[in-house]
């Protein structure tokens, strides 16, 4: 289930769309500490495979999504 979660995750980010943590939480049943815990594990996959993207979030909405560093 973990597995099939975080991918579920990642490939939505990936496809750019917007996660909202409390809609992704009832669909999947996970706590919100485990939607944490599963977003720190896909941006430490992201800072090694992917370095030049971020999870980044919109805190009043709980919105999440895939941003593009901008290059330096």
């Amino acid at each position: 289930m973990k597995t099939q979660t975080v991918l579920a995750l990642y490939d939505a980010l990936t496809s750019g769309k917007k996660i909202f943590r409390h809609d992704f939480c009832v669909s999947f049943g996970v706590n919100d500490r485990t939607f944490y815990r599963y977003m720190r594990e896909i941006s430490a996959f992201l800072r090694q495979a992917h370095p030049d993207y971020v999870v980044d979030v919109a805190p009043r909405e709980g919105r999440y999504f895939l941003k593009k560093i901008a290059e330096k």
